[in-house]
């Protein structure tokens, strides 16, 4: 037998014992034992509170704790007015860009490449 057919053949057969091996682990259509109690129905104001009432809860509750240090405060929360306080560089000159150097030894220049060799 050439190649192909014995491949044929095998994928034929594995495909065979999978859908065999599905049908035998399919779930059982027996019906529910008579001692098991009935369902209890479950009112759609349950509903409501559990994905609607909890999640918004949590979410109130996340937020008043996350704004009450700045309300107590009395700072604003708004987003502007927290970057038109002074700025503050990390890295930069000690002195600020505003106040020039006294050392006259060091270099006054701000920055930038110089090209300078």
């Amino acid at each position: 037998m050439p190649r192909t057919t014995v491949r044929h053949a095998i994928r034929a057969g594995a495909v065979t014992t999978g859908l065999a091996l599905g049908y035998v682990a399919s779930p059982a259509m027996a019906a529910a034992p008579s001692d098991w109690e009935e369902a209890v129905g479950v009112s759609t104001l349950d509903y409501l509170l559990l994905f609607i009432g909890f999640p918004l809860a949590i979410t109130v509750v996340i937020f008043v704790l996350t704004y009450l240090p700045s309300m107590i405060r009395g700072r604003s929360t708004e987003p502007g007015v927290v970057f038109q306080e002074k700025s503050e560089w990390f890295g930069g000159p000690r002195k600020g860009l505003d106040e020039q150097s006294d050392d006259d030894s060091a270099d006054t220049s701000t920055g930038g490449a110089g090209a300078r060799w």
